[in-house]
């Protein structure tokens, strides 16, 4: 988007100038002054490059709930606000390049947009097109967005080179967040075995079926049959006969339980499912009057076969995620050493 910002003396900085849209009149005629949103070092940002940036949201919005109805307000003083912040970093970046000597020509934009048509194997005019199409950007306003983020790539670069280091600690926590992520979406095939406690149960039962629970978790464990298990042990006659088998189920959040195509589990039996590995059992936990050992028969493939077959990719998530903290603590240092005053509430 093309942001326009202006350069304002202590005069401008005044309370009046500051406060309001106004218009003084002369002979010459009416000349408007329009209102200052955020002043950023010496430079200014208006209410009509707000109104600007923020137009592409509004329109997606709009689709949603007309602009300007009260139950609409909300979000749209939400886009207003995000539109700003993100205004006033970018006029941060901006400075922090000038002083790093810093530059985007108009080469470097449009080999962005090239790379980007070919990434889409389609003609430059056809993503210029699109761009329009989807987000209402002229090819000028969208040329000065990709140079915004050119910019900040490369501004992003210096940091990573010299604040950003991965290590295989942090690859393989990477690795176990995506797999219990992608959990959250697979088909899955649990088995339960129930002992009952009944709806008041003494301390000393309690303690005896947990005890009797943990020896049997123990025993599926170290290779027992989980399903014979459930034959001999369990107390929940709906499922005992076919090894404590609970159907296929889908994780609550999942597009197939949302969808209605698949039943999820109760959100207690749920969560210690979806910490199973296929074959694992769990430790015994209380359910309603029962107490429950839970394993995980089979569960739809895992794109993440091995560590090792995606540790590449984790080591891109893991630079992104740190470069993204990176940025935000460089930008709240930045705003620290700058002058920046919001005025657009």
């Amino acid at each position: 988007m093309v942001l326009r910002t202006t350069r304002v003396t202590a005069s401008l900085l005044g309370a009046a100038a500051l406060a309001a849209t106004c218009a003084l009149t002369s002979d010459a005629g009416a000349v408007v002054v329009e209102k200052i949103v955020a002043v950023v070092g010496d430079r200014a940002i208006l209410l009509s490059d707000l109104h600007t940036r923020a137009h592409p949201f509004l329109t997606q919005l709009n689709a949603r709930c007309p602009i300007g109805t009260p139950q609409c307000i909300p979000a749209e003083n939400k886009i207003y606000q995000q539109t700003l912040d993100r205004m006033v970093d970018e006029e941060l970046e901006e400075l922090a390049a000038k002083r790093s000597n810093v530059n985007v020509s108009s080469t470097d934009v449009t080999l962005t947009i090239e790379r980007l048509a070919k990434l889409n194997n389609i003609p430059v005019s056809q993503l210029l097109a699109d761009v329009t199409r989807q987000s209402g950007m002229s090819e000028a306003e969208y040329r000065q967005e990709l140079r915004q983020q050119v910019l900040e790539s490369k501004l992003l670069q210096r940091i990573a080179q010299s604040q950003i280091r991965i290590t295989r600690q942090d690859l393989e926590e990477m690795y176990r967040r995506m797999v219990e992520r992608e959990r959250q979406i697979l088909l899955y095939q649990p088995a339960w075995l129930v002992l009952q406690l009944g709806p008041t149960p003494s301390a000393e039962l309690v303690a005896t079926r947990l005890k009797e629970a943990t020896e049997l978790a123990k025993r599926a464990r170290e290779g027992a049959d989980f399903a014979e298990l459930v034959r001999r042990y369990s107390d929940d006659s709906a499922t005992r006969d076919s090894g404590g088998e609970l159907g296929i189920r889908a994780p609550a959040g999942s597009p197939a339980a949302q969808a209605g195509q698949q039943r999820p589990l109760a959100d207690a039996l749920e969560k210690a499912a979806l910490g199973l590995a296929i074959g694992d059992v769990s430790e015994p936990f209380r359910f309603k009057d029962a107490l429950v050992v839970m394993k995980v028969t089979n569960r739809q493939p895992s794109r993440y076969t091995s560590f090792e077959a995606a540790q590449a990719e984790m080591g891109q998530r893991v630079q992104s995620e740190k470069l993204e903290k990176a940025k935000q603590q460089w930008l709240k240092d930045l705003r620290r050493r700058t002058h920046v005053d919001v005025r657009f509430l």
